[in-house]
């Protein structure tokens, strides 16, 4: 049996957008389920401005993106924040991945649910 392991994703940081999404591939390496929840600024990870985010001696972020939904398949979920999506002014068709928009009481369910709870 797997665990599940749920990540807020707040943060537009990019070493802490980066950080969260090598760690989910690290849990997801491991067998686990990941849940990913976007919001504010961290929502950008998830358009194109992924392929402009990278750290010094890294690839971009898009990149370990493919990476994480290469690796953990059906055993990852990416829901997109409803109220930060228009507090900063996003837009469904501006995501590249396939994600689900949502609600916070949808991450309090399933941060419920997990093992253990990230926040980047």
């Amino acid at each position: 049996m797997s665990d599940m392991y749920s990540f807020m994703m707040i943060s537009g940081d990019e070493e802490k957008v980066m950080m969260g999404v090598i760690t989910a591939i690290g849990y997801a390496s491991g067998g686990n389920k990941i849940y990913m929840f976007f919001t504010m600024d961290a929502l950008r990870a998830l358009t194109a401005e992924s392929e402009k985010i990278s750290l010094k001696g890294t690839k971009t972020l898009k990149y370990y993106l493919d990476n994480l939904f290469e690796l953990a398949g059906e055993d990852l979920e990416i829901t997109a924040c409803e109220f930060g999506m228009r507090v900063k002014d996003v837009h469904e068709d501006q995501f590249i991945y396939k994600v689900k928009v949502g609600g916070v009481s949808e991450f309090a369910l399933k941060s419920s649910q997990s093992k253990a709870t990230l926040i980047f």
